[in-house]
């Protein structure tokens, strides 16, 4: 039998047609007013709290922001804004979170190989699958990094080297000219580093990524924008100004068929036991659940008992939807 989703059938378009073919034939599009003012304010404050003693070098909040974080971060997370957007991007409703992390990225005069103030170009599927992307107009995932500072204020904003048609030289793939891949290149994140290597070890590669920076574009992005992109566009976080710190949230979405692009956090179950994931849970509509891994309404898992049984796991939960596909089978 057909698995049945009721949220998704009543679900708007949140992306214009514009945001939606900028995305599908150049890699990217960002995307203001997609979520509430509140929400991005609230966020912010938490985020300020939260990394108020980090040096804001290195990526990620070392598993302070990742879902569940159990505050108002999880309402960007799983936003029915978001999630809709990438079940239009992906042209499906069935799809699930693969990466969820929080950044307040600092400005410093620091230098070194693996430094994230200055990156060099890259493509994120190197550390997300062990796969090299699908063909470009079969889309898989949908990566984004919601905007939490203005960056004409901060700078440090993420460039982009947009995809030109079909026939663009920079994204023939396969793509493999980047630190870290086709088997033998050594690993640098610093831009100065990583194309000095090239400049060294291969100079057809370094001719090859200097045209990425001859066509990078580096947008303003304001509080509550949300960059969408794809694991297979040329990208690069720039230089924070100093004194300053630009604060986002990181998310990836992908088909749920799709096994092969494993989650990048730990699991989202890992805290559980003390009550406020459960909490966070019972919150949840079953469209947001479905998202971290919790079957729809009217998807073959379900029968009277399991409900029964999940209902008695979390009490409070509202197991209603579940019930009432289960009666339409």
């Amino acid at each position: 039998m057909a698995t049945k989703s009721p949220d998704a059938s009543s679900a708007t378009s949140p992306l214009s047609p514009e945001q939606e073919q900028q995305w599908r034939e150049k890699g990217y599009a960002i995307v203001p007013n997609l979520l509430e003012s509140d929400i991005v304010k609230g966020t912010t404050e938490k985020m300020a709290e939260i990394f108020k003693d980090d040096l804001g070098r290195d990526f990620g909040s070392f598993g302070r922001c990742e879902f569940p974080t159990n505050s108002i971060i999880d309402k960007i997370i799983l936003h029915p804004n978001i999630i809709e957007a990438v079940s239009q991007l992906l042209r499906t409703p069935h799809v699930v979170l693969t990466q969820s992390e929080g950044w307040s990225k600092a400005g410093h005069e620091y230098e070194g190989s693996q430094e994230n103030k200055d990156q060099r170009f890259h493509m994120d599927y190197g550390n997300n699958t062990w796969l090299h992307p699908t063909p470009w107009h079969e889309p898989e995932n949908v990566a984004m990094i919601v905007y939490l500072a203005d960056t004409e204020e901060t700078e440090g904003g993420t460039a982009v080297c947009p995809r030109e048609g079909d026939d663009d030289e920079l994204y023939q793939p396969p793509y493999i000219n980047m630190p870290g891949q086709a088997g033998h290149w050594e690993f640098y994140n610093d831009r100065a580093h990583a194309e000095a290597y090239f400049e060294r070890v291969d100079p057809e590669v370094a001719a090859f990524r200097r045209k990425l920076y001859e066509r990078e574009i580096i947008p303003t992005y304001k509080p509550g924008d949300v960059l969408f992109y794809r694991y297979d566009i040329w990208h690069r976080g720039t230089p924070v100004k100093v004194g300053q710190r630009r604060s986002v949230i990181n998310l990836a979405f992908t088909k749920r068929e799709c096994f092969w692009h494993l989650t990048w956090n730990r699991a989202w179950t890992q805290g559980n036991y003390y009550g406020d994931n459960e909490r966070t849970l019972i919150g949840l509509s079953p469209r947001q659940r479905a998202v971290i891994g919790i079957p729809e309404p009217g998807h073959p898992y379900w029968n009277a008992t399991k409900i029964r049984n999940f209902a008695a796991r979390y009490p409070g939960i509202d197991v209603t939807p579940y019930m009432e596909m289960l009666k339409e089978q």
